[in-house]
């Protein structure tokens, strides 16, 4: 059956059908087929299937080796689905319209072959997608590649030159009788060329010598200027090609307009409005992974956010020349102005010296790295078996193909472009004597360099399976050898972990279903100890004791869950965490089945990793919140409790301050400073680390505990008076009892006029960054702190403890921390510095990050963001029916209003009503004080709600209820309703 190749070509308002080839795949002529035309729309009837029977790649293929056809299409896409959502409405629109023309003019050829000719610019886009599956290493994956060489020019480039040229002339920035100037490697230069040719505009690009002389002529034939820079100078030589772009530029500002491709926000969007809608459109939705090299980044970055908009899950990838910069930089996490060339490469148009503007490091999710011989010999390859002439950068291309094909599930769809064709490198990649002074044989890759390459894959999409894989290997070593104790003791222990989860998850949806009681007992301690000791489950330890059988660890799990408070039911408010995350749970059993400590990569890399992502994560939700840049510089640490993170700002806040105190000591100047309503733990901070708790100010608050600025402005001035070194000034977000939010931007000054380190401790309240609404209310300004904490485990309901640390200042813990225990963190050592615990007070810490980590992947940020919306708008259902209650019967009176979760306010018997806090005698504010205390008891003793309860003196607000709803995802509104129904019954003779 023959083989079809149909290719169309594009128009706006006509448009013409090239002819139909056909070519008999038996003969050896082409064993490749294109699916789709220009716009990728042929057929209208079939859906776009996945090839069978395709059989490994040889290394010399023969003909009967050739896969069937695939058959062609993808059903129509709404043009609204083409640009992502999330963009602005202007900029949406105008990707829309590209994508329109694009795909809708593709449909008028496939309906019209007759249709009047085109113009060049008309034929740009549109390629067709070829059948490459037979380069795959597995024939259940198959390997599609976009034939981008046969845009007018030449190039993939053709794309971008038009859309940044019309977008120049749109703004203003490109006028009539200028010079258009563009830096290039060589395709942007012939596409720069055709584009100014088409609208009459003179132009010069610049290039270097590694530009073969194909496309150095390409360049000039368009009747332009070519100049030629000295090829291999560093990015910052005044003679680097980007830079006499720039410096043409700027001497002559009104003449010469600069493409500035690199940096050119309307490169990548060229690739995001029709290069990834043409893929998804042409593999009927089917692509799973899109790989591509890259120079400017554009077309990574553009194809890659428009694919993933269709679906998150497709990877994105990126192919590197060994030698090239982008490696460091998203492999080894290498600054965008640290990074330096390792070695050249010859392969053109893919690399970089430096990191592009436009690159979205946000985007890729892999990297493929490959030599100049893998890419040279795989075009050859392709040209010798299937009749195509490809560029080196369509070789790396499809070699990196060919090696993630290799490394990907069964029934995988990888898509990459071949950007520009073999005929612009006669002279060098098909020209034997050129490759053999690059010391590259002509022939086709041995099926071992076929699959040659560095694959990498960002941690926070590693395959999950890796970790259990961890788990069996270190269960299997364990067991190497003598066992410790008897097989069957053994097989006991295995059984009874086997019976016990079930018991745990019933457990736990008995806590969440709200059916058992809160606190199942109220016993004091003696009485626990009689409890137990009748279970036949002694809480004693005794010396010499003889070892107790699993009939008797069955007694004492049932006790232990059975004397319990249930924490995870839905009315345990007592305290700020609340249930768990049974995907973190998960996680919890995890981590305690990998047992391995995260202070250095050698015995956690896994776990050492994801804490760094947990941990980039957090530095972007605290300082670039849905920001497509980088994640900004950033340090940090996941710690055992809020308490210990605030602990560890002070800790750099005093390096930062007397950095020879973690030598001789403090000088005893150092004076600190915290709101009224602050967590306890900055006092003890400055007990443990020797400050002093004196030397712990405490500032006043508003009505509403909020620190006041100029208060703190009074008593640092105040402190400098008295001779002393004010260095840190310590801010909430959600205090404890009240869920007041500081005046960030009013502390910010305060620090920055006085040279002092500002941290925010948002264990409770700063899980508000989640939610877009919250965080514009309430954390206005926290992003100007130098760190900041919050407590997953709090508001998320994740399992105790998960506290997460950051700061701006990159390297300060380990520099206030390090002492380099030469027994855990050689430097000699493989991936030294990939190791964590020289950052911590501690030795050992546990993989707390796991929990957050797993559970952000499933809930996402929408999840999470939910959950925070939730427990904010209960608080505030709680406080409207407070005021009802108090306006009807006076049976409740609000004592704070809802800030954070929290709401406060006190149940008055009806004995001592009316009771108006702000007129009530000192003898009323008495003996409302008793009631709190007295009516928890009752609830505790009944298995109701449990409900904190406390004074705030400051604020002469005697005992009343802190209600806080962390993890509320099992409570509701109706819920809420019927407890405080059931307070009033349970204290109306108090």
């Amino acid at each position: 059956m023959p083989a079809t190749i149909l290719l169309s070509s594009s128009s706006q308002t006509h448009a013409t059908h090239r002819r139909v080839r056909q070519q008999n795949p038996a003969s050896g002529v082409s064993g490749r087929h294109a699916v789709g035309g220009r716009g990728a729309v042929v057929l209208r009837s079939a859906a776009f299937t996945r090839p069978r029977g395709n059989a490994r790649r040889a290394v010399v293929p023969h003909a009967q080796a050739r896969g069937e056809i695939p058959r062609a299409v993808k059903q129509d896409a709404a043009i609204a689905d083409i640009a992502p959502k999330q963009l602005p409405v202007e900029q949406r629109k105008i990707l829309e319209t590209l994508a329109s023309k694009s795909l809708d003019e593709a449909d008028a050829v496939s309906a019209d072959p007759n249709a009047n000719p085109v113009s060049p610019e008309q034929l740009i886009g549109g390629t067709p997608i070829l059948d490459l599956s037979a380069y795959s290493l597995n024939p259940n994956v198959r390997i599609l590649a976009k034939t981008e060489y046969l845009n007018p020019s030449g190039s993939i480039k053709d794309r971008i030159a038009q859309h940044m040229l019309s977008n120049a002339e749109r703004t203003g920035r490109l006028k009539p009788g200028m010079t258009v100037v563009a830096a290039t490697s060589g395709n942007t230069g012939s596409a720069v060329a055709m584009a100014c040719a088409l609208r009459g505009y003179e132009y010069i690009v610049i290039t270097n010598e590694k530009t073969s002389k194909e496309k150095v002529d390409s360049m000039k034939a368009y009747g332009g200027e070519v100049l030629i820079s000295p090829s291999g100078v560093p990015p910052d030589h005044p003679e680097h090609y980007q830079n006499i772009e720039n410096r043409l530029c700027e001497e002559n500002p009104d003449l010469y307009y600069g493409v500035d491709q690199y940096n050119n926000p309307f490169n990548a969007e060229a690739y995001e409005a029709t290069l990834g809608p043409e893929i998804w459109k042409q593999t009927s939705g089917e692509v799973t992974h899109f790989i591509a090299g890259g120079s400017t980044g554009g077309t990574v970055s553009g194809t890659g956010r428009y694919l993933k908009s269709q679906n998150a899950d497709v990877r994105v990838l990126m192919a590197d020349p060994r030698g090239s910069v982008f490696w460091d930089h998203v492999v080894n996490g290498v600054a965008a102005e640290d990074v330096k060339v390792s070695k050249g490469w010859e392969t053109e148009g893919v690399g970089k010296d430096s990191i592009p503007g436009c690159f979205d490091i946000n985007v890729v999710d892999g990297m493929v790295r490959a030599t100049d011989e893998h890419a040279f010999r795989t075009c050859r390859e392709v040209a010798s078996n299937d009749g195509l002439l490809i560029g080196g950068s369509s070789g790396l291309n499809l070699h990196a193909a060919r090696v993630l094909s290799g490394q990907v599930e069964d029934g995988a769809t990888i898509v990459t472009v071949l950007p520009d064709s073999g005929v612009k490198y006669l002279s060098k990649i098909y020209n034997d004597d050129w490759l053999g002074e690059m010391g590259v044989e002509t022939t086709a890759l041995c099926e071992e360099a076929q699959a040659c390459g560095d694959l990498y894959w960002r941690p926070d999409i590693v395959d999950s399976a890796v970790a259990p894989a961890a788990a069996a290997k270190k269960a299997a070593k364990a067991t190497e050898g003598d066992d410790l104790w008897s097989r069957e003791s053994l097989e006991q222990e295995m059984n009874y972990l086997l019976e016990i989860a079930p018991q745990l998850v019933d457990y736990h949806v008995a806590s969440v279903s709200g059916s058992e009681r809160v606190h199942s007992r109220l016993q004091s301690p003696d009485e626990l100890a009689a409890t137990f000791l009748e279970a036949g489950a002694e809480l004693e330890l005794k010396e010499n004791a003889d070892p107790t059988d699993m009939d008797g660890i069955r007694r004492a799990v049932r006790a232990v869950m059975d004397n319990s408070v249930r924490s995870s039911h839905p009315l345990f408010l007592n305290q700020l965490y609340s249930g768990i995350d049974p995907v973190a749970l998960a996680a919890e059993w995890l981590a305690s089945t990998l047992n391995a400590n995260v202070h250095t990569f050698e015995v956690a890399p896994v776990l050492t990793e994801i804490e760094k992502a947990v941990l980039a994560k957090t530095a972007r939700m605290w300082l670039a919140p849905g920001s497509p840049a980088a994640t900004p510089e950033h340090d940090g640490l996941i710690v055992p409790g809020g308490s210990l993170a605030n602990m560890y700002s002070m800790i750099l806040a005093r390096d930062r301050a007397e950095p020879d105190a973690r030598n001789v000591g403090n000088s005893g100047k150092l004076v600190a400073f915290c709101s009224e309503q602050s967590h306890y733990s900055y006092r003890k901070a400055a007990l443990v680390m020797g400050i002093g708790m004196d030397n712990m100010v405490k500032v006043k608050c508003d009505e509403n505990g909020a620190m006041i600025a100029a208060e703190l402005e009074k008593e640092v001035e105040a402190a400098k008076a008295r001779g002393m070194t004010p260095f840190y000034a310590g801010t909430t977000a959600g205090s404890t009892v009240l869920g007041a939010f500081d005046d960030y931007h009013g502390a910010a000054d305060v620090c920055e006029r006085h040279g002092m380190w500002m941290h925010v401790d948002g264990a409770w309240g700063g899980a508000a960054a989640l939610s877009a609404d919250k965080r514009a209310r309430y954390l206005d300004g926290f992003e100007r702190s130098d760190s900041f904490c919050w407590n997953p485990h709090k508001m998320l309901g994740l399992p105790l403890q998960c506290s997460i640390f950051v700061t701006k200042h990159q390297g300060a813990l380990a520099k206030a921390n390090g002492v380099q225990a030469d027994y855990l963190f050689q430097p000699d050592k493989n991936n030294a510095g990939a190791d964590l615990g020289d950052r911590t007070i501690q030795c050992g810490r546990k993989a707390d990050a796991l929990k957050i980590w797993l559970a952000w992947k499933y809930r996402g940020d929408d999840g999470f963001s939910d959950l925070v919306d939730r427990a904010f708008g209960l608080a505030d259902a709680v406080e409207r029916d407070v005021r009802a209650r108090q306006e009807h019967d006076g049976s409740f009176v609000l004592a704070a209003e809802a800030q954070c979760a929290n709401v406060g306010f006190w149940y008055v018997p009806p004995r001592l009503r009316p009771f108006d806090p702000a007129t009530a005698s000192a003898n009323e504010l008495t003996e409302i004080g008793f009631v709190a205390p007295k009516l928890k008891d009752r609830m505790q003793r009944a298995g109701d709600a449990m409900i904190g309860f406390q004074p705030i003196d400051s604020m002469n607000k005697p005992n009343f209820f802190r209600l806080v709803l962390p993890n509320p995802r099992h409570l509701s509104k109706d819920m809420l309703r019927d407890m405080l129904d059931r307070m009033d019954e349970l204290g109306k003779d108090l």
